[in-house]
């Protein structure tokens, strides 16, 4: 039987310029994902979310927050996974 060590293992450090990609990277998926208006959360796939109009902008209300909001939504709307806006489209070829 092997023996375990309970000790931590050395982790390479990271160079300067991997750090900043990785943290532009992680700036931009925060930037792109999906809010509650209300908590702040970010919905589950397959979780049900509530959109409501206010002016110009869209607000994204969680299933947990819906009874806060008097009106009635805009349309509610199956929550998907990331990878969904990010799947193969098919595209007309220009000639």
């Amino acid at each position: 039987m092997p023996t375990l060590s309970l000790r931590r293992s050395a982790v390479p450090a990271l160079a300067p310029l991997e750090k900043a990609l990785l943290r532009r990277s992680m700036g931009e998926h925060e930037t792109r994902r999906h809010r509650c208006a209300h908590c702040h959360r970010t919905p589950l796939t397959g979780e049900v979310v509530h959109v409501y109009a206010a002016a110009a902008e869209e607000r994204l209300v969680c299933e947990l927050c819906r009874p806060l909001r008097r009106e009635p939504p805009t349309r509610s709307q199956l929550m998907h996974a990331p990878e969904h806006e990010r799947s193969v489209r098919l595209m007309s070829r220009a000639a």
